[in-house]
């Protein structure tokens, strides 16, 4: 009886337990996609950071596109008290708030008024409701005149000679033209010469998506005599406008702006949480507070500054409640103008560009991913800067993504069941409830990481991102754009990345390790791989043997670039012998990788020369030439380092070009290969090495005359040394 009853009892619970496993979230194992941090501390980070604090702080610094107060020309911009105030607020005592004094100037303006007096006086724009009013450029007017249309048009250099000639004309004399967008260069003469007083134009990103939003624009108006100002309204207005002036109607206008000139100045906020090795590389955060002094944004930048403060908010928290231990490495957090502050910081501190190991900068980061038909998006480390940053960033943004996204694939935990629950939903209640978008493309420019990127300074930097948005540098650049989940899904990832960064040692290596290695080779095989294996097979029989040594030295690019990401996990890790050959274990895989890489590309090259009947491709050998300048490595001068950021725009470069004008162009280099020939000198790469990388990189010829002849003009300008 008693084996009988225990028969039943499994019998029965088998079906329970087979049941039990197979329902959602019930007895199930949780597969968190892998990061190189602990499940519990990114639970730590999710559960701290907060988006709605985030979009909050927005508000408070860009809530509208209101004017500017005159006394912050003089004493401090709101928008760099308010930061450093709120830091303040958070009890970070570890930051500045930096003010340089610059050379440059600036006009602000401070009224604008646009009025229709004929066929009926009303008001159509006025600038304290509408900042994007004024085109940069113009100058303090108050004119009235009839409004005329004129079409889309061109002037060449013949045509402008004839205006000129012909003198102020009729058609055009103190009246203000409906144009299709600012006039510049020979057209904006043209029509000052002919007497013109001011242009109407409209700009937008999608007029529409958003017939009544603003770009702020320029036009060539400071030079002109006649031509002294330009308005912008909106495509919705400017249309309406148009119609009555094509049916005939005249119409008459009165243009009133005022400006002053104030000197420009740096304002730089500065934080930072000390690492208890404060002399090794730590990482650092920036976000330009400043893009100009008109512009205001929510998006741009507001939303990357205010990410950015909290995840230093959330961070120094969990530090001074115990929940997570001092860092190894010290975080950094910087709030400047945008590139010219980022610069001025260097050439002011360049101690701390050698205590850097990478930069992550934020830049529109808290736009409404659905709401601007938009993606998230990455800008990688440049290639001649490789780095772990690219792998740990893919990875801590896959786990968003999966824990945020798609909820019936196996390598995910499930969502709560009986629905289509996120995973790990991260969202906040005032915000979207979307899936996470991101999507990761190669080294780009037009923000603050291009500074670290700059070969003078040489850390590797990416940029966070959003695009498309329908709101860029528009006066709708507003908070109702942005959405606190977002909000709190990027500053999850960069406090995630930068936790990682600073506490690299043990299991987190490991980890570190597999993400940057994952990337590698995920990138070269969507990437480099079918681009080189693409050079055989467009080949014809007299240049395949040079197509597979194309094919070969890219491979061999990209292979070295992951390597060099690996290599500068040494920046971070506490040099333990058990580090270094960890390291050194994952670098040998990649050397066996390149060999089967070499034999796939020859294998398909000897495929390729019997399908033409032609000889075989074979490994080139190296020249004489190659190993001649294999043996000289040119690295930057020493007054260049830290120090200058262009030579194109130095002094010494103008006073060289007024003696030798065609210095640059008798090379017959584009600016393509100028900057990338820039970039990989960093004193470790010898000639032939930096001509393999740039051919590699932009899949375009250079001789050896012309990289040496180069190299000779930046040596004569004292900007490197051989």
């Amino acid at each position: 009886m008693r084996d009988n009853r225990y028969h039943r009892i499994f019998v029965l619970t088998i079906p329970v337990l087979l049941l039990a496993l197979t329902l959602p979230g019930i007895g199930q194992i949780r597969r968190y996609p892998k990061t190189p941090l602990p499940q519990d501390i990114l639970t730590l980070l999710t559960g701290e950071i907060s988006g709605q604090v985030i979009f909050n702080n927005e508000v408070l610094l860009a809530g509208a596109p209101w004017m500017r107060d005159k006394k912050e020309f003089s004493d401090t911009f709101y928008e760099s008290q308010k930061i450093f105030d709120l830091v303040r607020g958070y009890g970070i005592t570890t930051t500045r708030l930096d003010r340089y004094p610059s050379e440059g100037k600036f006009t602000y303006p401070f009224e604008g008024e646009f009025w229709l007096l004929k066929p009926h006086k009303r008001l159509v724009a006025r600038l304290d409701a509408d900042p994007a009013l004024i085109a940069s450029g113009s100058a303090s007017v108050d004119v009235s005149g009839e409004l005329i249309y004129i079409p889309l048009l061109t002037v060449t250099d013949k045509e402008l000679e004839e205006w000129i000639e012909a003198g102020v004309r009729e058609k055009y004399q103190g009246k203000i033209a409906l144009m299709w967008s600012h006039p510049r260069g020979n057209l904006a003469k043209a029509l000052d010469a002919a007497g013109l007083a001011g242009v109407v134009s409209f700009n937008t990103r999608e007029r529409y998506f958003d017939p009544d939003q603003v770009v702020y624009s320029r036009g060539s108006y400071a030079e002109m005599t006649n031509l002294k100002f330009g308005f912008s309204v909106s495509w919705r207005q400017w249309s309406e406008l148009l119609e009555d002036v094509e049916r005939g109607q005249k119409l008459t206008v009165r243009c009133k702006t005022r400006l002053e000139e104030f000197q420009d100045k740096f304002e730089t906020v500065f934080s930072w949480i000390p690492g208890t090795e404060p002399d090794e590389k730590g990482i650092i955060f920036t976000a330009h507070l400043f893009e100009g002094y008109t512009k205001r944004g929510a998006n741009d930048n507001m939303s990357g500054c205010v990410i950015q403060l909290e995840i230093l908010r959330a961070l120094s928290k969990l530090i001074r409640d115990g929940d997570l231990p001092q860092p190894r490495r010290s975080i950094y957090f910087l709030w400047p103008n945008e590139i010219s502050g980022t610069y001025e910081q260097f050439k002011r501190n360049p101690d701390l560009i050698d205590k850097l190991s990478s930069n992550i900068n934020m830049d529109m980061c808290g736009e409404w991913l659905r709401k601007n038909n938009s993606w998230f998006t990455m800008s990688e480390c440049p290639n001649h800067l490789p780095c772990y940053l690219d792998g740990l960033a893919e990875s801590v943004m896959n786990y968003v993504w999966r824990t945020n996204d798609i909820v019936y694939l196996r390598d995910v935990p499930p969502g709560r069941p009986g629905g289509q629950y996120f995973p790990l939903p991260m969202w906040e209640k005032n915000g979207s409830k979307d899936a996470f978008r991101y999507f990761i493309h190669s080294a780009t420019g037009g923000s603050d990481h291009i500074c670290f990127n700059n070969p003078s300074v040489g850390v590797p930097g990416i940029e966070f991102f959003t695009w498309p948005d329908q709101w860029y540098h528009a006066d709708t650049d507003t908070p109702d754009k942005s959405d606190p989940t977002q909000m709190k899904r990027v500053a999850f990832i960069g406090a995630a990345m930068a936790w990682a960064a600073a506490n690299c040692q043990e299991k987190v290596l490991e980890d570190m390790l597999d993400a940057v290695n994952t990337f590698g080779y995920q990138r070269i095989g969507k990437r480099e791989l079918p681009q080189a294996l693409s050079f055989l097979e467009k080949a014809e029989a007299p240049e395949l043997q040079k197509a597979t040594s194309r094919a070969l030295n890219l491979v061999a690019f990209a292979v070295e670039r992951e390597i060099g990401a690996l290599r500068s996990l040494d920046d971070l890790d506490d040099g333990s012998p058990q580090a270094r050959a960890a390291i050194d274990q994952r670098i040998r895989q990649w050397v066996f990788y390149l060999d089967g890489l070499n034999d796939q590309i020859l294998r398909y090259g000897r495929l390729k020369a019997a399908q033409l009947n032609a000889a075989a491709p074979k490994m080139p050998r190296p020249t004489s030439e190659e190993k001649k300048f294999d043996r000289i490595v040119p690295k930057l001068h020493v007054d260049v380092k830290h120090m200058d950021f262009g030579w194109e725009r130095s002094d010494r470069f103008t006073a060289h070009l007024k003696e030798h004008p065609d210095a640059v162009k008798k090379l017959k280099l584009n600016r393509t290969l100028q900057r990338s020939i820039q970039n990989f000198i960093n004193g470790d790469r010898s000639i032939t090495k930096i001509r393999n990388c740039v051919i590699a990189e932009t899949g375009m010829e250079l001789s050896f005359a012309q990289l040496t002849g180069y190299l000779d003009l930046l040596k004569k300008l004292d900007w490197v040394t051989l």
